[in-house]
């Protein structure tokens, strides 16, 4: 079947323009495309950031996304509610919660705070991907008082700004911090997460389990990899691997592994206890929600306490 009009070949992804005449509704009323618009980005497509009336579908595989008359895009089914003590009730599971983030291209998104008597958002909006060498497109929105959240579509872009976890700039002859935090579900903009993306090492790791697949599932014991440092790929430090991950800084962290290695001839299992080192582990305060100190060192409970 060759594809409709408005279909691009790009790979695995396929791009679908919705033009103002789709369907033969040039003069469609606004409501007809706002319901549109929640139901196609329902069935998985995601809005491009820099031309809203382009959107894109990401397929697991090469095969083209056959074509969707308008009635079947446009039934969506909802969730159903209940009344708990008066109060509408929706149940979302956390599997769905993830689904909805991809959806709204929060998998690759960070939390970026910045210093009092910032420059505006859409001065902003020009500075921060330059401070940050972003090479692909980046949508930035106020998401709270001095926090903005960033959605980037370059995998790179995301893991880069990570590592810029505090940064400064200057505009206007004032120099302003900039402190960079990974967005979560469970993120609260009332509150600085808890949650930081930080180097993890294993020192005298055999040689062969540098091989990404299993450096990244060793990493994963401790938390979600998302990058292993340039000397580890280069395998020009044989001493040691590193791996970005990020983690919750409230839980406890295991301070070595459990490998096992398992002849399969002959049954023989050995098993190693593999060292876990964390450079620069960020501190958190639960009283005031900040990291970067704990109790002991909270003005603001220090001040309480005087």
């Amino acid at each position: 079947m060759n594809p409709s009009p408005g279909y691009k070949y790009s790979s695995a992804n396929q791009v679908c323009r919705l033009k103002k005449s789709l369907y033969g509704l040039k003069q469609a009323p606004r409501s007809w495309f706002e319901n549109f618009l929640t139901t196609i980005l329902g069935a998985g497509f995601t809005q491009s950031i820099s031309d809203y009336s382009l959107f894109l579908y990401r397929s697991s595989s090469a095969s083209l996304i056959n074509n969707q008359t308008a009635g079947q895009v446009t039934k969506t089914t909802l969730k159903p509610s209940e009344v708990v003590h008066g109060i509408p009730t929706l149940l979302f599971t956390m599997e769905e919660r993830e689904d909805f983030a991809r959806e709204e291209g929060l998998h690759q998104a960070i939390i970026v705070k910045v210093s009092p008597n910032a420059p505006d958002l859409q001065d902003l909006r020009t500075i921060l991907p330059k401070l940050f060498g972003v090479k692909g497109q980046c949508l930035i929105g106020l998401l709270a008082q001095r926090q903005l959240l960033i959605r980037l579509d370059h995998y790179d872009d995301f893991v880069i700004c990570l590592t810029r976890s505090v940064t400064y700039f200057t505009s206007k002859e004032k120099e302003h911090q900039v402190r960079v935090f990974p967005w979560t579900i469970r993120c609260n903009p009332k509150e600085e997460t808890h949650m930081a993306a930080v180097w993890i090492s294993f020192p005298s790791l055999p040689p062969e389990l540098f091989a990404r697949r299993a450096l990244m599932s060793i990493a994963a014991t401790v938390g979600k990899p998302i990058a292993i440092d340039k000397a580890t790929q280069l395998r020009s430090r044989p001493s040691t691997a590193r791996v970005k991950v990020i983690l919750d800084i409230l839980e406890k962290h295991p301070e070595q592994i459990r490998l096992k290695y398992v002849d399969e001839g002959t049954g023989k299992i050995v098993e190693q206890l593999q060292q876990v080192t964390y450079d620069n582990l960020p501190l958190y305060c639960n009283h005031c929600k900040h990291q970067g100190h704990d109790e002991s060192n909270c003005r603001i409970l220090l001040g309480k306490n005087e």
